[in-house]
């Protein structure tokens, strides 16, 4: 071999071993779970026990690709009764593969186990709080504060994007729609719109929020506060596992996935996002019976009646009517009412 040949095998050489080392993916632990890259692993997160409750485990799952690239979380059943989230990430876990992807996929399968298992909606069964009212969580507080520490520490610190997903719960009769929040930060805002665009779903609920501890207690905002884009998205309703909606949840976090350059292609998007510039609920003022005149996704105007509240005895305590023209987001459509809940949701364009 002349000298010119072996100064070009070497060139070679070292130019595929800087190649490897630029896209040499790391290792990736979350929970009990390490996944190298290449590598498909789950197993649990632990939230300690305390004083209301035992040790609880959230299934996870880690889909670690070989080439470098962003970690995208996604976080289901935070409201355990919502269904469509967590059957869409079981469908997702067994069709990306860690060789597809360049970076690292990280699933939390249901973060409100307690909820789940118990079939209730909003609420955590030992402590009775809200798990997407209370990041960042606390190492010593209530289950849900713990949940809520251990996801802030093993998911969100971990990750450059956060999708959560959510659909209307038992009780809930919700059309399909997601949450961009406005921060103030240029860049932050920038990037959290793309990813909200991108996503695909039709309506985008435009929301200003000046993030602190307090404004911060929902999943995704806890997120945003930490420089990281993140969008809540909606689809399904009433405890229900309809098709469409799975496939509108799966069909979005392969958009996303795209749309990061985590995999080839470019988003599917079938429609102009339409954007909610705000929203207003209608909140009950008396415990009782309510009965929905209407449904979500439907057009109303103002004075319009979408439904009323009774007594026990049947006789009427409340009217649920519209403030102003717009679209129901959501409208309660099971009879339990209690004080201060929203009874419908209604978006203005």
């Amino acid at each position: 071999m002349n000298k010119t040949v072996y100064c070009t095998v070497v060139s070679l050489i070292t130019l595929c071993l800087i190649g490897n080392v630029a896209f040499a993916q790391k290792p990736l632990k979350v929970g009990d779970v390490l996944a190298n890259p290449g590598e498909k692993k789950s197993g649990f997160i632990k939230v300690p026990k305390g004083m209301d409750g035992p040790e609880i485990q959230l299934p996870i799952t880690i889909i670690n690709g070989v080439k470098d690239g962003p970690v995208l979380a996604l976080t289901a059943g935070i409201h355990g009764y919502e269904y469509p989230p967590i059957l869409a990430l079981q469908r997702l876990l067994k069709q990306v593969e860690p060789s597809q992807i360049s970076g690292a996929v990280i699933m939390v399968h249901v973060v409100n186990m307690p909820s789940f298992l118990k079939r209730t909606t909003y609420y955590n069964p030992y402590d009775w709080k809200n798990q997407n009212r209370v990041f960042p969580g606390k190492i010593n507080g209530s289950m849900t504060e713990r949940i809520a520490f251990q996801i802030s520490k093993e998911v969100i610190d971990q990750c450059d994007y956060l999708i959560d997903m959510h659909c209307g719960d038992g009780n809930e009769d919700l059309m399909p729609y997601l949450y961009y929040t406005k921060t103030g930060d240029e860049a932050l805002d920038y990037k959290t719109r793309e990813l909200a665009i991108n996503f695909g779903f039709k309506v985008i609920i435009h929301e200003s929020v000046k993030l602190n501890e307090t404004s911060a207690s929902h999943c995704a905002n806890s997120a945003l506060l930490k420089g990281k884009p993140a969008l809540t998205i909606e689809s399904g309703k009433l405890g229900k596992t309809d098709e469409e909606d799975i496939i509108r949840i799966t069909r979005g976090t392969y958009n996303t996935l795209k749309h990061l350059n985590m995999i080839p292609g470019s988003p599917e998007l079938l429609f102009e996002p339409v954007w909610v510039k705000s929203v207003t609920y209608i909140r009950s003022e008396h415990i009782g019976i309510f009965y929905p005149l209407s449904h979500s996704g439907r057009h109303v105007q103002k004075g319009e009646l979408l439904g009323y509240l009774t007594d026990f005895f049947g006789n009427i305590l409340q009217k649920a009517i519209a403030p102003h023209d717009g679209i129901i987001m959501y409208i309660i459509a099971t009879p339990p009412m209690s004080e201060g809940e929203p009874m419908v949701k209604i978006g203005s364009f």
